[in-house]
């Protein structure tokens, strides 16, 4: 279960050292933001199922609820703009040439996120820890292909 949940926290990219908001304005930066927003609020439930901090469904559903807030938004965040295209940002180009499958794994991240607030409800561990693997692989669809790699 361990080498679950530390795989699912590398591919969300937490753990990984902090996004290289450099240089980042406007959009992109409020963007930039967002994104490690949800990396913060991945972090909370991946200490509590790791057993780094006491399980809270409260702050487990806060978390899981920042994460689908954050997702909804990103689909304003990408306009296709010169300013959205700035050095700084990480996204590919793919983010504007194929905007319908962007929104696409946004609302699926989005729909991941609602359900592991749900499930934090119940406080059923294996629940979660199936549902926050499943948040993982959303944020993971997206960064395959629209997302600089490092």
């Amino acid at each position: 279960m361990k080498r679950v949940m530390t795989a699912v926290l590398l591919a969300a990219g937490i753990g990984g050292g902090a996004f290289a908001h450099q240089g980042a304005t406007g959009i992109v930066k409020e963007r930039m933001e967002a994104m490690s927003a949800m990396k913060d609020a991945m972090a909370v439930v991946g200490r509590m199922l790791k057993g780094e901090t006491t399980f809270n469904a409260n702050e487990a559903g806060r978390a899981a609820d920042t994460i689908a807030a954050h997702a909804d938004d990103m689909k304003a965040q990408f306009p296709d703009t010169p300013e959205s295209r700035q050095k700084a940002s990480e996204a590919t180009p793919l983010v504007w040439q194929e905007p319908e499958r962007f929104n696409r794994l946004a609302d699926e991240l989005v729909a991941a996120a609602v359900m592991l607030s749900q499930v934090s409800a119940d406080g059923e561990t294996a629940a979660i820890a199936s549902q926050f693997q499943a948040v993982g692989r959303a944020c993971s669809a997206c960064h395959e292909d629209f997302r600089q790699k490092k």
